[in-house]
C-alpha cells in the first residue's frame, strides 16, 4: 500500500474538499466537503469505489483541491460541519452512496469567497 493510503499519525483527522467533474471534461459539478484518517483525501474515494456497489468514480472525475490536518476527529468535524453549512443545501444526486449526503453543487462565487478563510 503506497504512502498516500496510510493513516494519519497520533490521531490526527484530515477535512478535505473534494471537487467533482463531469467525466472526461473539466466542468465542475460538485463540492463535497469531508473527513479522513487517511493522508490522502482521494483515498476515500478509492475505498469507497471498492466497497460500495456504485460510487461518486463511476459518475465523476474527482480530486481533492483543499484539505487540512487536524489534532482530532472532532476538530475535522467542526471544519467539516461548517463547510457543509457554507455550501448550503445538498445536491440532488440520483444516486446514493456512502457520504452522498454530503454533496453539494459547485458555485464559484462561493468557493472563490471561501479560498481565503481556508488558507488563513
Amino acid at each position: 500500500m503506497s504512502k498516500q493510503y496510510n493513516i494519519l499519525p497520533n490521531g490526527k483527522w484530515k477535512a478535505y474538499i473534494q471537487l467533482f467533474t463531469k467525466k472526461g471534461t473539466n466542468q465542475r459539478l460538485h463540492l463535497k466537503p469531508g473527513i479522513t484518517e487517511f493522508w490522502d483525501g482521494d483515498a476515500r474515494m478509492f475505498f469507497n469505489d471498492l466497497k460500495e456497489e456504485d460510487s461518486f468514480l463511476k459518475h465523476f472525475d474527482t480530486k481533492v483541491i483543499w484539505s487540512k490536518v487536524y489534532d482530532s476527529k472532532e476538530e475535522a468535524k467542526k471544519m467539516e460541519d461548517w463547510l457543509l453549512n457554507y455550501f448550503g443545501k445538498q445536491s440532488n444526486l440520483e444516486f446514493t452512496t456512502s457520504g452522498y449526503t454530503e454533496v453539494r453543487d459547485y458555485n464559484h462565487t462561493l468557493w472563490t469567497e471561501v479560498i481565503n478563510k481556508l488558507y488563513a
